[in-house]
C-alpha cells in the first residue's frame, strides 16, 4: 500500500494496543513509520464444505 492519510490511520488503531497513549504512537510513527510495509490482501474465491451441526 501507499504511504497516505489511510495507512497512518491504519498503523494508530495497530499501536493503540501496544502504546499507552496517542502522543507516543505518533513519535514511533515519525520516527520509524517508513520502515512499515503494509500488504492489502483480496479475498478472489472462497471454497469449502458447508455443514449442518444437529
Amino acid at each position: 500500500m501507499e504511504e497516505s492519510a489511510e495507512t497512518t490511520e491504519i498503523l494508530k488503531k495497530i499501536a493503540v494496543k501496544y502504546y499507552p497513549n496517542e502522543q507516543l504512537i505518533d513519535e514511533e510513527i515519525k520516527r520509524s513509520g517508513k520502515a512499515v510495509q503494509l500488504f492489502e490482501i483480496e479475498i478472489e474465491h472462497i471454497s469449502g464444505k458447508e455443514i449442518q451441526e444437529k
